[in-house]
């Protein structure tokens, strides 16, 4: 049989190779080189593990199958790609538990005005600060994927009231009382305190959190971002933490990454930024390897594979 030639867009750790022994037999492994193009070395190659962008896609005559190592695709959403006839798989489902604990990492530090007491610890000052209670309070989901479902079970153990939107009409867990769609946004809006962003960058979801929709919420509330910051308009963010219309935001993404020095977020006192770090974890090159693997040994065997993206819908 002809063999199957895999290329690893990125050299992965040495326990991670090691974990490449296990691949079917008939598939043969090989790595970019370091510093080189990808479009010189994917014309022969069927399936691959990381990116295509489109200065290569034209080379990638018998490419059949993408696998993105991470969650978000909208990289690969242009218009070369979307239009071939090259699958594309993700992590999806891989993120849930660092991206939930990061973000309550950052709703607390606001509630709790973490920043400003590790900035008294640096001189040694002792001073009480207010804070906030959160148990008792609604949190609402935006997206109720893989990680907004980690969100929506550890916020139970925090004694919210746990509500949910998403864009599909998805069954309801146990973990959410209200699960609304997003021609429910603004009746979602109106009970959330605590809005958690978990959605996908996708057209439809493009700056879908502006002026109307933060003027929706109750007055004092919080928004943490751990998915897209494309979904969120900036401008009206800042407008509604300087109005005191929300009174604080935990954002581990934003519009431009890296956030451009210029951005009013940098210096905004109820704003923590994170350095779109709330996927990181030592376990997650591991987990998206074994992925990998396991859909190439039902690839090989004919299977559907599993976490196929849909590319019209961008997720």
């Amino acid at each position: 049989m002809d063999r199957i030639k895999v290329l690893i867009g990125s050299r992965q750790e040495p326990d991670i190779e090691a974990m490449l022994s296990d691949i079917p037999s008939g598939v043969e492994v090989h790595f970019l080189p370091h510093g080189d193009p990808l479009r010189a070395h994917i014309a022969d190659v069927e399936i691959l593990f990381g990116h295509i962008g489109e200065d290569a896609i034209s080379e990638a005559n018998t490419l059949r199958w993408a696998h993105q190592p991470h969650a978000g695709v909208e990289g690969f959403m242009y218009p070369a790609f979307k239009a071939s006839d090259v699958m594309l798989t993700n992590c999806r489902g891989l993120y849930g538990t660092q991206i939930a604990e990061h973000a309550f990492a950052l709703l607390l530090s606001l509630t709790r005005q973490i920043p400003t007491q590790l900035e008294f610890m640096k001189t040694k000052h002792w001073e009480r600060v207010p804070c906030v209670e959160l148990a008792g309070m609604t949190m609402g989901i935006l997206g109720l994927g893989g990680i907004g479902r980690a969100i929506a079970t550890r916020a139970r153990a925090f004694a919210f009231e746990v509500i949910a939107a998403d864009v599909e009409p998805i069954n309801k867990p146990d973990t959410v009382s209200k699960l609304f769609g997003l021609d429910e946004l603004a009746t979602f809006l109106g009970q959330t305190n605590i809005l958690m962003v978990c959605c996908p960058s996708t057209p439809e979801t493009h700056k879908l959190l502006s002026h109307a929709q933060f003027n929706e919420m109750p007055d004092g509330g919080y928004i943490v971002n751990v998915s897209r910051g494309k979904v969120v308009d900036e401008d009206a963010l800042v407008a509604a933490l300087r109005s005191g219309k929300l009174a604080g935001a935990g954002l581990d993404v934003t519009y431009t990454e890296p956030c451009p020095p210029e951005n009013p977020l940098w210096e905004q006192e109820n704003v923590i930024l994170t350095s779109h770090s709330a996927g990181a974890s030592q376990h997650i090159r591991r987990r998206a390897m074994q992925l990998f693997i396991d859909n190439l040994h039902r690839y090989v065997a004919g299977e559907p594979l599993v976490n196929v993206v849909d590319k019209q819908k961008g997720y």
